[in-house]
């Protein structure tokens, strides 16, 4: 097990309530939604006009493994966090494919 990094990217559909989201508070909301068997570590968000860049890290077996785990604290985020409503999630993968491009 080592520590890990997953990256997450949230965007506001057109008809989400909030636009931008308070970087902090996104913060205070993914923690609570944080699962401890997930063993999170450490987040750095940064937020902008209908976008939110996550960087989480957790211990764990593989970057596969930080990735399911950081992918489901954020949609376990999006369906209980009322300023969420209107968003959507999808994991950016940290090593693109080298035959792509």
């Amino acid at each position: 097990m080592y520590l890990a990094m997953a990256a997450v990217e949230l965007t506001a559909g057109p008809q989400a309530p909030h636009q931008r989201l308070d970087q902090n508070l996104l913060t205070d909301v993914l923690w609570a939604c944080a699962e401890p068997a997930h063993r999170p570590e450490h987040m750095t968000v940064r937020a902008g006009d209908g976008r939110a860049d996550l960087v989480l890290y957790s211990l764990a077996d593989s970057e596969r493994a930080a990735g399911a785990a950081a992918l489901h604290g954020v949609m376990r985020a999006l369906a209980t966090s009322p300023m969420l409503s209107g968003w959507a999630a999808r994991e950016v993968p940290l090593h693109p494919d080298p035959g792509l491009g």
